[in-house]
């Protein structure tokens, strides 16, 4: 297992083929594959390239923050 990576706003860095257990398909997905390019929770944009060809994106599924914050 990779070691998880989040962003200055404790949201978790994912790649396109990720997966987790808070998977739910995007409204907009012509196949909704299980992975994070099609889960209603991530936003792959093009800039968040990592200088490869991968793409990144955050998690903003709530369970899978770094850290808790209550308001």
């Amino acid at each position: 297992m990779e070691k998880r990576i989040y962003d200055e706003n404790g949201l978790l860095v994912v790649k396109e083929n990720y997966c987790c257990e808070h998977f739910e398909p995007d409204d907009g997905a012509l196949v909704p594959m299980k992975e994070c390019w099609c889960c209603k929770w991530s936003n792959f944009r093009t800039e968040n390239r990592n200088g490869t060809s991968e793409t990144l994106s955050v998690c903003n599924y709530v369970g899978n923050t770094n850290v808790a914050v209550n308001k």
